[in-house]
């Protein structure tokens, strides 16, 4: 037909479909969704480094005791030094101005002193203690501890007519090896009441 003839009822045959458009642009983002279940554990991670020492806590109770131990061989005893005598007189016969000459002896074990002499030795230096009792009779005394040639200690005694006195004396002293100890009268015969 002529071109503007077709009367406007009649429809034409379809045509071909068209090729596909270019894709659009991406749309906005939708609203967050709802929370999920919790998911299973992840695999366990590297153990991490060793952190800072804390710090101490309080002492607990003390425990039981333990049970002993064993016993220990046995040690060496110890030497024990030893010095020491004790004498008297066996007759009223004294010197004046001369070491007493005890005779009668008590104790002497380790022989530190001297019954010839009267003199008593120090062998083991440390302190030693004297002491010294007298029967006066007769005259009065008056009696000398000595050190090495030096009077230490006197003792003086008046005799009372028709009695028996006592006299004594003590004294502690720090001795060397080599020192000497002695008693003796001193002033003469009318002081040697020793009995």
């Amino acid at each position: 037909l002529p071109k503007g003839a077709c009367a406007g009822w009649m429809a034409g045959i379809p045509g071909h479909p068209g090729h596909n458009g270019t894709p659009g642009r991406d749309g906005r983002d939708g609203t967050p969704g709802e929370k999920g279940e919790k998911g299973d554990p992840g695999l366990v991670g590297p153990k991490g480094d060793t952190g800072e020492t804390g710090i101490t806590g309080i002492e607990g109770p003390r425990g039981f005791p333990g049970t002993p131990g064993r016993k220990g061989e046995p040690g060496e005893s110890a030497y024990v030094y030893r010095s020491a005598f004790s004498v008297g007189l066996e007759r009223q016969v004294t010197v004046p101005n001369v070491p007493i000459r005890f005779t009668k002896i008590f104790y002497n074990q380790q022989n530190h002193y001297d019954g010839t002499t009267g003199k008593f030795l120090c062998n083991i230096p440390g302190l030693y203690y004297f002491s010294y009792h007298i029967t006066v009779y007769l005259k009065d005394v008056k009696v000398s501890l000595y050190k090495n040639d030096k009077a230490l200690l006197f003792t003086h005694d008046q005799f009372q007519d028709k009695n028996v006195d006592q006299a004594s004396g003590s004294v502690l002293l720090y001795l060397e090896k080599g020192d000497q100890v002695w008693l003796q009268v001193y002033e003469g015969e009318n002081h040697n009441g020793v009995y």
